[in-house]
């Protein structure tokens, strides 16, 4: 904790922006990083700021899995995991962190079989991780190919990971070409509950040399760029229906 305290204190001692004002700190300039142990971008952030309801890990009450679900995205397929286990460094003082949980798109919102046909015909997911020093949530998206792939991702597939899981989280259809001047909002409801997510986006958060990305050679169409390098910042409210 001292390490952290004292990490804290330099950078706004710097004049770095540490981004607590938009409900997180930058990890990478608390020794942390953008990219799990796999080399794969965190590329969507649910603030601070958001409703405390949606930042409660949980899936009654308006919580964090509720709202996932709402957005299509639920556990694996019987429960069976596959594929390893990705870690990463928030830089919040608690080193090495395991992801929360792995969540699947649910082809036709079925929360019985809805994820068992993305690992049949390939989709969206999302891995959680969570920053304790701030409470906000860091999900690293992307969307994979189908079972005759064995999933590789394909091209493009961190940004349209990151516009699929925004587009299902808010009800909007999200273009292709964004900045940091695209904002967006809409609202879903699940089990009694509306949640108004509003999007921002933030560039300068993750590592530019694509080429450490991974699966950068599957995801990199000829002639264009790995990422767009956006990260989504999501501010969610909560009202009970």
């Amino acid at each position: 904790m001292y390490g952290l305290c004292c990490a804290l204190l330099m950078a706004i001692a710097s004049h770095r922006v540490l981004a607590i004002d938009m409900g997180y700190y930058n990890p990478v300039l608390l020794n942390g990083s953008m990219m799990t142990d796999s080399h794969e971008p965190v590329n969507v952030i649910i603030s601070n700021r958001s409703d405390p309801r949606v930042m409660v890990e949980s899936i009654i009450g308006g919580g964090l899995y509720n709202y996932l679900a709402g957005a299509g995205f639920g556990g694996e397929c019987f429960g069976l995991h596959m594929g390893g286990l990705q870690s990463i460094d928030l830089g919040d003082g608690t080193g090495t962190q395991i992801q929360k949980n792995i969540l699947r798109y649910q082809y036709f919102h079925d929360p019985y079989l809805g994820t068992c046909l993305e690992s049949i015909y390939g989709g969206n997911h999302v891995r959680v991780f969570k920053q304790e020093t701030s409470g906000a949530y860091f999900l690293a998206t992307s969307a994979e190919q189908d079972s005759t792939t064995h999933h590789n991702l394909g091209w493009d597939a961190y940004d349209i990971g990151r516009n699929y899981f925004i587009g299902n989280s808010t009800n909007v259809t999200i273009p292709e070409e964004l900045t940091t001047h695209s904002t967006f909002s809409g609202h879903i409801e699940q089990n009694k509950w509306r949640y108004m997510t509003n999007i921002t986006f933030v560039d300068g958060l993750l590592d530019t040399n694509r080429s450490l990305w991974n699966h950068f050679a599957q995801v990199q169409e000829v002639g264009e760029e790995v990422s767009d390098g956006l990260v989504a910042i999501l501010e969610i409210h909560v009202d009970k229906l």
